[in-house]
C-alpha cells in the first residue's frame, strides 16, 4: 500500500495548509456566537472552539486518503 499512498513533505504541508484554512473558516464562523464584548476574548474562544472541529476535519481527511488508496490498490490488483 505504500506505493499507492506516499507520505512526502509536500503531502504533509498540503494537509497542514488545508487544516489551517479549515480552522480559520471555523474560527470566523464561531466569532459571532461568542458572548463577549472584548475582541481578544472573542478571538481566543472562537479559535479554541475551532480546534476540535479542525482536528475532526484532519481525521476525516486522513480516512478519506486511506480509503482512496485502498480503492486504487484494489482496482490495480483486479487488472
Amino acid at each position: 500500500m505504500s506505493k499507492v499512498l506516499k507520505v512526502t513533505p509536500a503531502t504533509i504541508a498540503f494537509d497542514v495548509v488545508l487544516v489551517g484554512i479549515v480552522w480559520l473558516l471555523f474560527t470566523l464562523w464561531f466569532k459571532p456566537h461568542v458572548p463577549s464584548e472584548d475582541g481578544l476574548i472573542i478571538n481566543l474562544v472562537a479559535g479554541f472552539t475551532a480546534l476540535p472541529a479542525a482536528g475532526t476535519f484532519y481525521f476525516c481527511l486522513q480516512m478519506f486518503k486511506v480509503t482512496l488508496a485502498h480503492q486504487r490498490q484494489t482496482k490495480a490488483a483486479k487488472k
